[in-house]
């Protein structure tokens, strides 16, 4: 852990102390994290709904997007981002069904017609090419974006995508054997640490005092994100449709 992390904990506990919610406290820690990589919070109303996204506001001819997973959101990739080329456009949007963005079953939440729904974002503000970077969900709603729209993509990176496995993987055999996916019904701080250590290889540190909050706050969402994974997996064999993607392509 990083001397500077270590004192934004520790004031955070001190604040913790004084009376601030954990709420609060979260919030102050997530704005700190958008901060370090110079990220502020905006929304955008299109015609499916709101779309909340973050944006380092930078006039560049480059401009990345960066795509979580599914049950994610965009500050997933605070830290990622902060490490990026300042010189350049950073856009990281709520995926529809998940975070701040629009969340409801009047949705299509296909990985098809979430491409399509990232286009109109993009449109919408003005980015009209771009480097795409995404893991898993994300990934192939970026596959097929740009199997889709290849003359808006400069570059593809998939990191862990969906829909691109040739074997079963460890959380395949995991459904398989238990009957249940742990990325659902994440309701038990034993439910949470085992799902954030099946998404990651070395987990950033959670002060204990979160652990509660972030719990309560996954299991609230158990009910759109069993409708989004259900409608998710319909379309997400991309093996072939990734063959024929003409821009630069990286799998990670």
């Amino acid at each position: 852990m990083s001397k500077f992390l270590k004192q934004i904990i520790v004031f955070i506990g001190v604040l913790s102390l004084v009376g601030c919610s954990t709420n609060k406290l979260f919030t102050m820690a997530i704005d700190y994290e958008r901060s370090r990589a110079d990220l502020d919070l905006k929304s955008i109303v299109l015609d499916f709904g709101e779309i909340a996204y973050l944006d380092n506001n930078v006039k560049s001819d480059t401009t990345i997007v960066l795509l979580h997973g599914f049950g994610g959101d965009k500050d997933v990739w605070n830290r990622f981002s902060a490490e990026l080329d300042g010189a350049r456009h950073i856009v990281v949007p709520d995926l529809p069904g998940h975070g701040g963005s629009v969340s409801n079953k009047s949705l299509n939440y296909s990985i098809s017609h979430q491409a399509k729904m990232l286009s109109i974002f993009l449109k919408s503000i003005g980015v009209n090419k771009a480097h795409l970077i995404g893991n898993s969900m994300g990934g192939a709603v970026a596959i097929i974006y740009t199997n889709s729209n290849p003359e808006k993509v400069k570059s593809l990176s998939l990191i862990d995508a969906l829909g691109l496995k040739k074997t079963k993987s460890e959380f395949d055999l995991m459904i398989e054997e238990s009957g249940s996916n742990p990325m659902l019904n994440v309701c038990t701080e034993e439910a949470y640490e085992n799902l954030i250590y099946l998404g990651m290889h070395n987990p950033p540190y959670i002060p204990s005092f979160f652990i509660d909050f972030l719990v309560s706050r996954k299991c609230e969402r158990t009910d759109i994100e069993k409708f989004v994974y259900a409608q998710m997996i319909q379309d997400s064999d991309l093996s072939e449709i990734v063959k024929n993607i003409a821009p630069p392509t990286i799998i990670i």
